[in-house]
């Protein structure tokens, strides 16, 4: 079969993409509980870019293909039932265990590290199903089960903004946007979104500050990281928690006011989908899963798609996405010639 062969981590952008080679390698067998899709379509992700620059908390054993997340048909199975029962089913799938990933024309995982899909699903959403709309949910959960009044969310212009907008908007929970471009101001605005601000504007901390204690917003979804995630610390109300999700700044949470933190009982704290995975019960996991696929087949909320390429366009199509993210995904489609 035709993969995408990560052979080493790069910090050099450049230099990591110029390292992904397509190969030819052994179709597997999947046996037991294993079960071998078909891939018709998968992403790249932040997290996806971070793991082959070596600055992801996942260090797999090289050469293995690339990729996290994908969707395709379960084209054989290991002679667990549980297996058996997926097969010929569409399906999206995640996994960053240390195995071969999904940028390749047949992916062999295991039968619960995937998610059966509706009919009606689109298939690129289905090929981004899978990361964002689940840690947008989740982000969102971890909200609503502490009791937070308003939401701040960085990098809203982006898909797991996207979703996130959606879910506060169907509850009714006020929700602080910020970007970085006036364009996206206009966008968030044109689709709703009531309160957006631009974090390169002059005036940017003294309005956040103003309006996070107007709404009470004592929880933050952060994708950021580095300076950004003190600045949002320090300008919310007492109580306050910055769940910190993603790094796109390429720095460590940062700039923080320490005494301020201790004596307003402000806090950081981590968030990792895999966790909130493991942690959710299989009935309450297929709710969400219901719940978010209706969201998108009914076209309340969708994922961004920049270009659909084939692996051997990966240097380009991937510097277009790393250069403008915000714009949509890229994804890979195997079977295109």
């Amino acid at each position: 079969m035709k993969a995408l062969i990560l052979t080493e981590y790069q910090s050099n952008l450049s230099a990591m993409l110029k390292g992904l080679k397509v190969e030819e390698i052994e179709t597997p067998k999947p046996t037991g509980n294993q079960i071998l899709v078909k891939i018709d379509g998968s992403p790249c992700n932040p997290s996806d870019i971070a793991f082959m620059r070596g600055m992801y908390n996942i260090k797999k054993t090289l050469p293995k293909v690339a990729g996290f997340e994908g969707t395709g048909i379960v084209v054989e199975t290991g002679d667990n039932p549980e297996a058996k029962h997926l097969l010929g089913k569409r399906v999206s799938t995640f996994s960053q265990q240390n195995e071969n990933g999904t940028w390749s024309e047949y992916f062999l995982t295991k039968a619960n590290n995937c998610i059966l899909l509706k009919d009606e699903m689109p298939a690129e959403q289905a090929a981004c199903f899978f990361v964002n709309p689940f840690t947008a949910y989740g982000l969102f959960e971890r909200a609503q089960k502490r009791g937070d009044k308003a939401i701040i969310q960085n990098a809203a212009a982006g898909v797991v903004g996207a979703f996130v907008h959606k879910l506060a908007e169907k509850e009714r929970i006020p929700l602080i946007n910020i970007v970085r471009r006036p364009a996206h101001v206009d966008l968030l605005k044109s689709q709703g979104a009531e309160f957006v601000l631009n974090l390169r504007d002059k005036e940017f901390e003294s309005q956040f500050k103003e309006l996070a204690h107007k709404l009470k917003a004592t929880i933050a979804f952060d994708a950021v990281g580095g300076e950004h995630s003190g600045q949002l610390l320090n300008n919310m109300p007492s109580n306050s928690k910055v769940l910190l999700y993603g790094g796109l700044s390429g720095q460590n949470a940062s700039n923080f006011d320490i005494l301020g933190t201790i004596f307003h009982k402000k806090s950081f704290e981590g968030f990792n989908l895999g966790d909130w995975m493991r942690e959710t019960k299989p009935e309450h996991f297929n709710e969400v899963s219901n719940f978010l696929q209706d969201l998108i087949i009914n076209k309340e909320v969708e994922t961004k798609i920049q270009k659909v390429i084939k692996l051997e366009d990966a240097f380009d199509g991937l510097y277009q996405y790393v250069t403008k993210m915000s714009d949509g995904k890229v994804i890979f489609n195997p079977s295109i010639i």
